[in-house]
């Protein structure tokens, strides 16, 4: 139970960050631009960096300019590691919760022993 409740105070880190986040990721799409005479007809397509995220309630790209690159990789990243740890968090409440139902089950059990110990004393 104690080396499950410090694996949380572990996590508890990842939450306590100021760091912005943004739920997206930041990935490399290689497409065609139209032009007969591009070399992307040939099979060279271009490559573009694209950032998708949810906005606005729904899902958004976005091409990041000269220099966006790095700071939307790391708003995404950080997003990453902040669902990661909470899916961590949550698998670990569920192990804690399960420890604590057997501790309950064997001290109910024990106190069901001693309740009839003190029954059977009385006759």
């Amino acid at each position: 139970m104690l080396a499950l409740q410090e694996q949380l105070l572990g996590l508890a880190e990842t939450f306590l960050q100021r760091d912005p986040i943004l739920p997206g990721c930041v990935y490399r799409l290689r497409r065609r631009c139209g032009k007969p005479n591009c070399r992307c007809t040939q099979g060279e397509l271009h490559l573009t960096e694209m950032l998708s995220y949810r906005g606005e309630g729904r899902p958004q790209s976005v091409t990041p300019r000269p220099g966006e690159r790095e700071t939307f990789c790391k708003l995404t990243q950080s997003y990453q590691r902040f669902r990661k740890a909470r899916a961590q968090w949550v698998k670990l409440e569920k192990e804690i919760r399960r420890v604590l139902d057997e501790i309950e089950s064997a001290r109910i059990e024990a106190g069901k022993h001693q309740f009839q110990a003190l029954l059977s004393r009385r006759t």
